[in-house]
């Protein structure tokens, strides 16, 4: 694993603990920077939901009753939703970015037919 992966899963996993100790809020903020700087490191989704997972599991193993498993699922999955929210608005510009392109490239045609029928 390389540097910046050991480094995230480390940063994820104590976030992600301070989020169950009731840190709330501002958990959900580091969260968030969480996926900001992952992508900043060049990190993609699949890394990030690995050291999600391995998060989980090791909260999943230390947790002494069915109820405390739940709680802790849910509340790994808001800041799951959190730290991945930056690659959703990344995803959405991308999107709107081909929309436009593909829109100037339909334009390009009719554009042509539109100079021909003026000489």
């Amino acid at each position: 694993m390389g540097t910046d992966r050991v480094l995230f899963l480390r940063r994820y996993r104590a976030a992600l603990l301070d989020y169950l100790l009731g840190s709330g809020e501002s958990a959900l903020v580091r969260a968030h920077e969480l996926g900001r700087d992952a992508i900043d490191d060049g990190l993609g989704l699949m890394q990030v939901l690995r050291a999600h997972q391995r998060t989980v599991k090791a909260m999943l193993d230390s947790a002494h009753t069915v109820t405390e498993s739940i709680r802790r699922l849910n509340a790994a999955e808001d800041f799951l939703m959190e730290t991945l929210s930056p690659f959703e608005m990344i995803y959405r510009g991308y999107l709107a970015l081909l929309r436009l392109e593909h829109d100037r490239l339909r334009e390009r045609p009719a554009d042509a037919r539109a100079r021909r029928r003026r000489r």
